[in-house]
């Protein structure tokens, strides 16, 4: 028989440690067992002193591979065998297809969640792992009670190519910002001498990386007073990933300085005068453009799936086209010469994720989300 076990499955301990941490917490003061199946790293280590299991998996990130991808699966067969869970969670393209299949199979069935975060490399690069996909998308999600998504762009397509049906769906944008930790600067940056743009993601192309450079580039040339920042982590094992010969060339020419990976994101964010996401990778709702917001600062950003969720243009910040470096030089040049502009749609994107996204609310939507499937906490 089951007992009070839920698995949340992800590509990474960060995703949960950084999303869904207040959720895991609910579920240990409700008395769940609480079983992180992801990567052994720092950030699932952290939730387990918190009281989470850890059930370690090797998710190959960014592509196939047969002997890594079967190897997972089989890892979270045994797992879902040894704690027969009442409740399994997957985030991510491949927890969510492998995890769904396993959990078909498994006696007594869990109840089944599905997160889809995005589409990723996968469906900006298209070709056979685009088609790859597809298939395993429409063989796990059947399996599942619900499928939530994060962008009315995503759910509306899973629909379509009947990947998904509707009834089972639920729409709950974003994971959420903690709007205690991601606040407003007690001093105006609009005051300083000078201004901060930056820049925060993962370095791959996919990200815009190439097209915040060369912005930053050509407004340089004429707006010496401007320090362009560009923050976040290598991925080296990523297809798309952005080789650091050449950013540590462009860093050499002066157009931007390279801050690697910040813990401290808060903070980093705080002395932003304007956020820079010209990312055209398929993400459910960049979490980075929402802190950015949650820190009054407003965004020049990509518009695309996931993004027009968190900017509204002309209010919080501008949406520009997907690669079209021009725009995206227009746009921040628009936000560098008008301060009354930028510290207004600051205090407009501040309220916005106070009203949609704080953390707290959504994860009430998740614990809604699980005691309408009859799955009480």
């Amino acid at each position: 028989m089951q007992d009070r076990c839920v698995i949340l499955v992800a590509n990474r301990g960060f995703a949960l440690s950084s999303s869904r941490r207040l959720l895991i917490r609910r579920f240990l003061d409700c008395g769940w067992r609480v079983v992180i199946a992801t990567a052994d790293d720092e950030y699932s280590r952290a939730l387990c002193d918190d009281g989470a299991i850890l059930e370690s998996v090797d998710f190959s990130r960014g592509g196939f591979s047969i002997v890594r991808d079967a190897a997972a699966f089989r890892r979270l067969r045994t797992i879902y065998r040894k704690w027969v869970p009442r409740l399994v969670h997957h985030f991510h393209a491949k927890p969510i297809i492998f995890g769904s299949i396993v959990a078909g199979g498994t006696q007594p069935k869990p109840v089944t969640i599905n997160t889809v975060t995005g589409l990723g490399h996968a469906f900006v690069n298209g070709g056979a792992v685009r088609s790859l996909a597809a298939v395993g998308y429409r063989l796990a999600l059947r399996n599942a009670d619900v499928t939530v998504f994060q962008n009315r762009d995503d759910l509306e397509l899973f629909v379509t190519r009947q990947w998904v049906r509707r009834p089972n769906t639920r729409l709950i944008v974003g994971s959420g910002v903690d709007t205690g930790r991601f606040r407003m600067a007690e001093l105006d940056s609009g005051s300083r001498s000078g201004a901060k743009v930056i820049m925060v993601g993962r370095l791959i192309w996919q990200k815009g990386i190439r097209e915040f450079i060369e912005a930053a580039r050509r407004l340089k040339a004429r707006r010496q007073d401007v320090e362009f920042i560009l923050a976040g982590e290598e991925d080296p094992v990523h297809p798309d990933a952005v080789p650091m010969s050449w950013l540590e060339e462009q860093c050499r020419s002066g157009a931007v300085t390279f801050a690697g990976y910040v813990r401290q994101i808060d903070s980093l964010l705080r002395e932003a005068d304007i956020f820079v996401l010209p990312s055209y990778y398929r993400e459910g709702v960049p979490r980075v453009a929402l802190e950015a917001a949650a820190c009054g600062v407003p965004t020049v950003a990509a518009d695309v799936p996931g993004t027009r969720e968190a900017v509204r243009d002309g209010e919080t910040g501008y949406l520009v086209p997907a690669k079209n470096v021009e725009a995206l030089t227009q746009r921040i040049e628009d936000l560098l010469e008008n301060p009354e502009r930028r510290r207004a749609m600051g205090r407009r994107a501040r309220l916005l994720v106070e009203g949609d996204f704080d953390i707290k609310a959504i994860t009430q939507r998740y614990i809604d989300t699980y005691n309408a499937v009859g799955v009480e906490i």
